[in-house]
């Protein structure tokens, strides 16, 4: 008799109620494979399924779980960890139901002392619980899948604990690079910023350095900020001329704004100690590059390596001063042909086969974890 594929499915467990774009990649693969989704979270803040590149069925939203894509029955065929203070609940499961634990790290927070506020004294207390974990649960899962940071420092961190260490670098779904270009080469040029609007992030000098443009480019220009974060800083940002603010955009919105628009990507990570380990952890990076987007991003962790080698863009200093930030966004806005050059070659790079998030996927696949809800479809 032939299992219906609703009896099967993944049981993720995260921090908090809202799903970022990783973990709706994995949660989509498993839906992909023929599985249902049954997430469990700590009550904090409010389920968001946004993040996910093709609509979902949402059902039963309860104050610790959500299901997604229809109803099943409890038959666990695997299970995802996507945050180290559920990791001991994975593990547990996971022996009970006798299921396979795949724990996703893609937070970096154990590697250093630079998530989070408090004091020297907290972050080190935090520090040392969360190695604790690890230490005492990564033995116990089947694989740990990792964000790739410069030098490969949080797989080789990983493999104290597990050998078994899978690198997935956040390259976008294929549908980023399919996307037309349907502008005039003549209209204005959009400066777009992707991701939480916090200040470590740039977003403010931005929009200071974009002023500072002379009158003559800046009406021909524009600066749109897509996301959410700081609300005095959202409010200083409503308040600057030119400046176009979207909150709460799909990832298919972000697509049908630039197909319609001439843009330039930025990414500007400051000198905060943890953006010194940027490797290919930056997913809006590679969505810019996928639609095209020339790049203006700070020099931090493999960026400049990154752009230099592809020419795909201008490296400025981490500082992120804003003088030299104007000057880059000036010449990306007063010379079409280096908008162009940058562009196409953008292109050439993420049309390569392994720039994808299915490529990345597969890896996962090719663990054999996911079979049986193969089977089960």
């Amino acid at each position: 008799m032939t299992t219906d594929r609703s009896q099967r499915y993944a049981l993720c467990l995260t921090g908090a109620r809202s799903l970022n774009k990783r973990m709706s990649l994995f949660m989509e693969g498993v839906i992909s494979e023929g599985g249902a989704v049954t997430v469990w979270a700590l009550p904090r803040g409010k389920w968001s399924t946004q993040r996910f590149e093709s609509p979902q069925t949402t059902i039963d939203a309860g104050i610790f779980s959500l299901r997604i894509r229809g109803s099943h029955r409890p038959l666990i065929s695997v299970i995802f960890c996507f945050h180290w203070i559920m990791l001991p609940v994975a593990v547990v499961v996971g022996m009970l139901r006798r299921v396979p634990v795949i724990y996703d790290e893609h937070d970096h927070y154990e590697i250093n002392t630079l998530e989070g506020g408090g004091s020297r004294f907290k972050k080190w207390m935090n520090q040392q619980l969360v190695r604790w974990v690890h230490r005492t649960m990564l033995p116990f899962v089947s694989m740990v899948t990792c964000i790739h940071l410069a030098n490969e420092q949080l797989k080789k961190h990983l493999q104290q604990w597990q050998a078994n260490v899978v690198e997935l670098h956040n390259f976008p779904v294929r549908a980023w690079k399919d996307v037309p270009q349907n502008f005039s080469s003549s209209g204005k040029l959009c400066f777009v910023y992707m991701g939480g609007i916090f200040a470590e992030k740039g977003v403010g000098q931005a929009a200071i350095a974009f002023q500072k443009l002379p009158d003559h480019i800046r009406d021909s220009c524009e600066l749109h900020i897509f996301g959410d974060g700081d609300r005095d800083l959202l409010t200083r940002l409503h308040d600057m001329p030119n400046i176009i603010l979207h909150n709460n955009q799909s990832p298919e919105q972000l697509r049908k704004f630039a197909s319609q628009h001439r843009c330039c990507g930025l990414v500007l990570y400051n000198e905060h100690p943890r953006y010194r380990l940027i490797g290919t952890n930056s997913r809006k990076l590679y969505e810019y590059l996928a639609l095209g987007m020339p790049v203006i991003a700070t020099s931090v962790g493999e960026l400049p390596r990154l752009l230099l080698e592809h020419n795909i863009g201008i490296l400025i200093h981490a500082r992120i001063e804003i003088q030299e930030l104007t000057a880059a966004m000036y010449q990306i806005a007063d010379e079409p042909g280096s908008w162009n050059s940058f562009s196409q070659h953008a292109r050439d790079l993420m049309n390569r086969p392994e720039m994808t998030w299915e490529h990345e996927w597969d890896k996962v696949l090719r663990s054999g974890f996911l079979d049986p809800l193969r089977k089960a479809a």
